[in-house]
């Protein structure tokens, strides 16, 4: 029921052009691109490292970066991590609308992590 690996780092940019750009120049490539008009967002692959960017709206500062683990069993985490005084559930088990299922946490410090589990 733990973290199995990173499955991928979550950004927010005014800019995806500029962002696409920058990661390229890093030696990303786009596996896939979605949305229209000011929402748009793509994943971003290079050997084991993935990277997601969402454009956000022009009055809209973009957050810091999500870390996204990957997880197996995402209803024995929850349950478990239900029982730690120093983890904060902000967004209790449920279900994705990209096909997982997810969990979003926060630890002492306020960072924010996603954990992940296929559904």
């Amino acid at each position: 029921m733990s973290v199995t690996g990173i499955d991928h780092l979550y950004l927010e940019t005014k800019s995806l052009e500029r962002t696409l750009r920058f990661y390229a120049a890093l030696g990303f490539t786009v596996a896939a691109e979605w949305g229209e008009g000011e929402h748009r967002a793509a994943k971003l692959v290079s050997g084991d490292a993935s990277v997601v960017v969402a454009e956000v709206l022009p009055e809209t500062s973009p957050q810091g970066a999500t870390v996204h683990f990957a997880i197996e069993n995402a209803e024995a985490l929850h349950r478990a991590l239900a029982k730690i005084p120093e983890v904060t559930i902000v967004t209790p088990l449920q279900d994705t609308h990209w096909g997982t299922r997810w969990i979003r946490v926060r630890d002492p410090e306020g960072n924010f992590y996603c954990l992940e589990a296929p559904r």
